[in-house]
């Protein structure tokens, strides 16, 4: 087990705000669910409750994009607004010579400008496009497309197949339709919020992809949602180390090998 990075009472002070008076924390924090919530701490420990604690705030980099407001690492480096169970798998593969494109712009564009070969962009919020363009890399393209049309089917501009094709912006059931015509062989489509569009999802998993489920905690909320991966057929990414799964933000390492 690694050194805590933050002492007990430093991860409080950082985690706790200070109107604990507040309205709301008095709302939602009244005295039967205190009641409770100290029970569950003396069940599993005030030190098991800090490690928790310093993992998700800490190491994922959760407090931090908190107080940003927008997807970080710990290291202070962007991150897509996926949840983390689907950030770690996705993190884990090698995009060297990949192409992606994407519907919804952010953070996540300049998470995978860093790991793909190109990247391509699409954003319908002017005020959002105009804050990311300064910030994009000779590898990206970032456009700004207002209508529905033009947004949907933007894929279709360079006449290419992507290995990576994000869905993550707006009309996404239309995106998804449009999407499966251009996943390359060996593919994948990652669709985000996935468990608030169920006939998106359907859509996708109708044409024989392989929808796998990631759902968690991620970065800025507080709150679990779920992040979706649809492979194709012949998923064919490989590994960026020769390890697979890589050991996770908070994992046990393994000394001995029981194999």
């Amino acid at each position: 087990m690694s050194k805590m990075l933050y002492s007990p009472p430093q991860i409080i002070k950082k985690l706790v705000p200070s109107p604990l008076k507040s309205k709301v924390w008095k709302e939602v924090y009244n005295a039967r669910k205190l009641k409770k919530l100290w029970n569950h701490i003396k069940t599993i420990g005030i030190d098991r409750l800090l490690w928790t604690i310093e993992t998700v705030e800490i190491e994922y980099g959760h407090l931090l994009s908190v107080q940003e407001n927008k997807p970080l690492s710990q290291a202070g480096e962007p991150i897509p607004w996926y949840t983390y169970p689907a950030f770690e798998y996705l993190n884990q593969l090698d995009y060297q010579d990949k192409d992606i494109f994407e519907y919804g712009a952010g953070n996540s564009s300049l998470f995978w400008a860093k790991k793909a070969r190109s990247v391509i962009s699409i954003e319908s919020d002017k005020e959002w496009y105009v804050s990311l363009k300064s910030q994009i890399d000779s590898n990206q393209k970032l456009l700004l497309l207002e209508e529905e049309q033009e947004y949907v089917n933007s894929i279709f501009k360079e006449q290419k197949k992507y290995d990576v094709i994000v869905i993550d912006g707006v009309h996404r059931l239309a995106c998804s339709q449009v999407a499966v015509q251009c996943l390359a062989a060996g593919g994948l489509i990652i669709l985000d919020n996935s468990d608030w569009f169920p006939k998106t999802t359907t859509t996708l998993r109708e044409t024989g992809l392989i929808q796998v489920d990631f759902t968690g905690l991620g970065p800025i909320n507080y709150y679990t949602w779920t992040t979706s991966i649809f492979l194709n057929r012949n998923f064919s990414l490989k590994s960026r180390s020769e390890l697979q799964p890589e050991y996770g933000i908070g994992s046990l390492v393994q000394v001995a090998n029981p194999e």
